[in-house]
């Protein structure tokens, strides 16, 4: 009762209010005709609670009552954004006096009291709703048979639909193109009709899809977690919100009728949506390759059986390295086993990858053409060492493990030999690494290329004076002391050490010193030389003979006289 007199209170005082304004207005005025208009609306402007039958006796009553609890909570989905926009055209107008803007400011706070009024009620009450509605499922006779026959003909009229609109945009742009307008405003027109009866036939699906999952609901059966993917199908056509309403009661209803089950049913689903996404993705077109589609799926299968013989030829590798010793293979043989097992594995799995994914090997005619362009515009160098790699591996005029000289300050021991590139380790320990057609192309001294003996020349110089004799035997019998490393016997080398006088230069008598060293002597020339050098030295020096130092003499000639006259 109080409530009562509270509401007349409250009309009796915006009528006040109202009749105010408008005798404010003079009748002559051109806003007189509106603010009898806003008065009007006003007055009549009266809350209104959101109605729904909660108590259906057939299956057409059902669906009238799901679509009205829908539509309560299209509108209370709406509403919150309803109310902040009133708000802020209520918050502009209270600045305003003129009496036209009073009115209106009336009209949107009665408005905005109506709204909160209606939002306060779904909120308290939609639920309740929804759990009644739910409840009356069990007291439903759904015919299902009839919804099935239903869903079959209108399926039909939207395939007829589908390829009518399709037709009808056909001929629209043949409009388009001829320029006649007549025509093309006629097509869009009926496009436009051919829309909305779609709409009517996906309203038509929707409802008998939602007899049918109605009827799951009522025996609890799982197929309806299949079913309501056709009714949100058809709801999406239909329009975003209504969508988003039916989403949630939906969702909603199926909590109420399976309870936690539903969590299972609804992971297996997602998980059946996500799988068929996966489908979708790794099946989606990326590109043709002749005649041939790829896609995600087939380029995954070409990358995984490429890193298999990756990883294939990478333990063929190290099976080669690990069984050399125990067949004594030479590091040179194993080296070029393991290099062309690994990359014959490579072409091989390359080969097998383009069979796997579908693509012929004629197929490989594409690729050799775009390749041959590549090398055109600048891969001349990287085909020249890969080729140069495989002669080397071959001929075998470079093997790993020798000791070569390139230049007369770069040498070292060959480590690898790859299809690209030759790695030597310097004596320095420093790695080198030089493109393959450098040794194809340059000339190359390979100081183990048959075997590992080299022959050293030591040179050194006596004083003139000196006994020739003498000084070769003191050398010979220095190096036959000494310990330092060179061959003093070969089965099948003559490799006696040899001292031989070159020259007489102008402050020298000049040798040289021919022995043999093998081994990693060889590969250490300026060290090897060193040893020598420094026994030489010791011996001339014990016997007494004399090391020269470049010298000249000066002889003056005592021919012509001179007179020195000293003035005082």
């Amino acid at each position: 009762m109080r409530f009562l007199i509270l509401a007349i209170f409250s009309i009796l005082l915006y009528a006040s209010n109202i009749d105010d304004i408008i005798k404010s207005i003079p009748k002559n005025s051109p806003n007189y005709s509106l603010a009898t208009i806003l008065a009007q609306k006003i007055k009549t402007l009266n809350y209104q609670p959101p109605k729904i039958n909660l108590n259906p006796t057939n299956q057409k009553e059902y669906l009238q009552s799901f679509y009205q609890l829908n539509d309560m909570l299209i509108l209370q989905n709406s509403l919150p954004e309803k109310i902040n926009d009133i708000e802020d055209k209520i918050s502009v107008l209270q600045n305003q006096k003129d009496p036209i803007s009073q009115l209106q400011l009336l009209y949107y706070e009665k408005l905005l009291k109506i709204d909160n009024q209606t939002l306060n009620f779904l909120n308290n009450n939609f639920s309740g709703f929804e759990k009644k509605l739910h409840a009356k499922l069990n007291d439903i006779q759904f015919d299902i048979q009839n919804a099935k026959k239903e869903i079959n003909k209108w399926q039909k009229k939207l395939q007829d639909n589908l390829k009518q609109l399709e037709k009808l945009k056909i001929d629209l742009q043949k409009f388009i193109l001829l320029n006649d307008q007549k025509s093309i405003n006629k097509t869009q027109d009926l496009i436009e009709k051919t829309l909305n009866s779609q709409k009517e036939i996906y309203k038509n699906l929707l409802n008998n899809q939602l007899i049918l999952w109605f009827n799951d609901l009522q025996h609890k059966n799982k197929h309806a977690f299949n079913t309501d993917d056709d009714i949100l199908k058809y709801a999406k056509e239909i329009d975003n919100n209504f969508y988003t309403a039916i989403n949630q009661l939906v969702t909603d209803f199926e909590q109420l009728t399976f309870g936690a089950k539903v969590l299972v049913y609804g992971a297996k689903k997602e998980a059946e949506l996500l799988w068929q996404k996966v489908l979708h993705f790794i099946n989606y077109p990326l590109f043709t390759v002749g005649n041939r589609t790829i896609t995600p799926l087939n380029f995954a299968i070409f990358v995984i059986v490429l890193i298999i013989g990756w990883f294939v030829g990478k333990y063929y590798k190290h099976l080669i390295y690990k069984i050399r010793h125990k067949y004594k293979i030479s590091h040179s043989t194993a080296t070029l086993l393991a290099n062309m097992g690994y990359y014959t594995i490579i072409t091989l799995s390359f080969l097998i990858a383009l069979k796997v994914v579908g693509l012929d090997l004629s197929s490989l005619a594409i690729i050799a053409g775009a390749l041959s362009v590549g090398i055109g515009f600048g891969l001349q160098n990287v085909v020249s060492n890969f080729v140069s790699g495989i002669i080397l591996m071959f001929e075998r005029s470079i093997k790993v493990g020798d000791y070569i000289e390139i230049d007369q300050d770069t040498r070292g021991e060959v480590i690898d030999i790859s299809m690209r590139s030759t790695i030597i380790r310097t004596n320095d320990n420093i790695n080198l690494i030089i493109p393959n057609q450098s040794f194809i192309q340059n000339n190359v001294i390979n100081w183990t290329l048959g075997d590992d003996i080299v022959r050293f020349r030591v040179p050194f110089g006596v004083a003139y004076g000196s006994d020739i004799d003498k000084v070769e035997k003191v050398i010979f019998q220095a190096l036959e002391k000494s310990n330092l490393p060179y061959i003093k016997k070969h089965p099948s080398l003559d490799v006696k050490p040899l001292v031989v006088f070159m020259e007489m230069a102008d402050s020298s008598l000049n040798f040289e010193l021919f022995v043999w060293v093998k081994g990693e002597y060889a590969r250490r020339p300026r060290r090897t030389r060193s040893k020598f050098l420094k026994m030489i030295y010791n011996a001339l020096n014990e016997a007494g003979i004399t090391i020269p130092f470049p010298q000249q003499d000066l002889h003056i000639k005592d021919t012509v006289p001179f007179e020195i006259t000293i003035k005082r």
